[in-house]
């Protein structure tokens, strides 16, 4: 059985090289990870594609939810369009219907259409929206149908609940429904140990982050430290793939979010 490839959430350079550095397969890169993940900038995306890495831009304008207006889309197909002619491996995307009712198939497809019209090759992601459906007792088989008849290679999903390991049942489900024709990743509160019971799916993905205090904050007030990545969280993941005995990690119990308004 091929291991899982693994992803880490990052939000600067530094991310991008330590993931790369220690063992991460590819990058989801964002920006305010505290807020569940916003666009990065132009800037910071070529900077993270430089590294050497597989860099997978968030595209989301907002915090809030996954319903969008079209001039939050027309914004959206801009930042796909710069990001992927930038280098970028692939593109994390999400788009929900008014009331979350449902995936919005018409939005989903012109940006789908702007990234592989770009790049044919562009990897698309469709994040944690779907979180947000299956809570709401979307039915898991119809919306991983839904997903590949999209043309979507992955989704990121912690199966509907708070946690990935506490939607395991429902990852499982998926990843039988897709049968190799989607990639399901496991993400939103992942922990080292939780790592064996998600060997079966395709990807495990989390932030590895750990908190950096910078003393006082500005004048105008603020927060006085900032997340970063661990090298030592991103190395136990990836050793925890291959070698799952060597899971447990006292200093690492939680390792990604799990709000499911989370993108990421």
């Amino acid at each position: 059985m091929t291991s899982p490839r693994l992803e880490i959430a990052v939000q600067d350079t530094a991310g991008a090289r330590i993931a790369r550095e220690h063992g991460a397969d590819r990058v989801e890169l964002c920006q305010g990870l505290g807020l569940g993940g916003l666009t990065p900038s132009q800037g910071l995306i070529e900077a993270c594609v430089a590294e050497g890495i597989g860099v997978h831009p968030l595209i989301r304008p907002r915090g809030g939810g996954f319903s969008y207006s079209p001039l939050e889309t027309e914004a959206m197909l801009i930042d796909i369009r710069r990001a992927v002619a930038a280098g970028a491996r692939g593109v994390v995307i999400g788009a929900v219907c008014a009331g979350d009712a449902g995936l919005d198939s018409s939005v989903l497809s012109t940006l789908i259409a702007a990234a592989r019209e770009t790049a044919a090759d562009t990897e698309i992601t469709v994040h944690r929206c779907v979180d947000v459906l299956l809570g709401a007792g979307a039915d898991p088989a119809q919306l991983v149908g839904q997903l590949i008849g999209l043309g979507v290679d992955r989704v990121l999903s912690s199966g509907g609940a708070s946690t990935a390991g506490r939607g395991i049942g429902v990852l499982h489900l998926m990843h039988e429904a897709a049968d190799g024709r989607l990639q399901i990743q496991a993400g939103g509160g992942v922990r080292l140990e939780d790592i064996p019971a998600l060997l079966r799916l395709d990807g495990i993905h989390l932030s590895a982050r750990t908190s950096v205090s910078t003393g006082a904050s500005g004048p105008g007030g603020g927060e006085s430290a900032y997340d970063a990545t661990s090298p030592e969280l991103v190395a136990a993941a990836a050793a925890a793939l291959v070698a799952p005995g060597r899971a447990a990690n006292p200093d690492a119990s939680t390792i990604s979010d799990s709000d499911v308004s989370r993108a990421t």
